[in-house]
């Protein structure tokens, strides 16, 4: 009867551990198309906001969501609001209920990546978001910029 005992005892061990350390392959957490207005790219560089693109065409939200999607998660984990890099990219979707859900990209290793703060870090396919930069991203839509990441943040920036 120990004998049995122990056998279930270590199988519910094993099961909890296979259970553990099975990936997280959980998708990136992603507004829908319809509930965001717009959304601006803001070049972090140091601490500060240099340029800032603003794309407010619904089918470059949508194309731009869906490169998101297909974003492959990674084993980093999003640890602070923001990554602990020098140049960044904060991607700040405007909400059609007024609020904002702010996200960021990132280069490191040679590989491109999307962070949703304290959530996830997705790898991004550069071929895609390059073309999206050239055919939706218009210099007519770039400012020139100089302002803190906190004023940015306070502001309805």
């Amino acid at each position: 009867m120990k004998k049995k005992h122990y056998l279930v005892l270590i199988g519910l061990i094993v099961i909890a551990i296979l259970l553990k350390i099975r990936p997280n392959n959980k998708g990136v957490s992603l507004p829908k198309a319809d509930d965001v207005i717009g959304f601006s790219l803001i070049n972090i560089v140091d601490g500060r906001g240099i340029e800032k693109w603003t794309i407010s065409e619904k089918d470059d939200i949508e194309r731009f969501l869906q490169i998101l999607e297909h974003s492959k998660k990674t084993n980093k984990e999003s640890v602070s609001d923001f990554p602990n890099k020098n140049n960044f990219i904060l991607v700040s979707f405007g909400m059609s209920d007024g609020g904002y859900i702010r996200n960021s990209i990132y280069e490191e290793d040679d590989s491109l990546y999307f962070e949703q703060a304290y959530v996830g870090i997705y790898e991004l396919s550069y071929k895609d978001i390059s073309s999206f930069l050239k055919s939706s991203v218009k210099e007519e839509d770039r400012e020139n910029i100089s302002e803190d990441l906190e004023d940015i943040l306070d502001d309805d920036f």
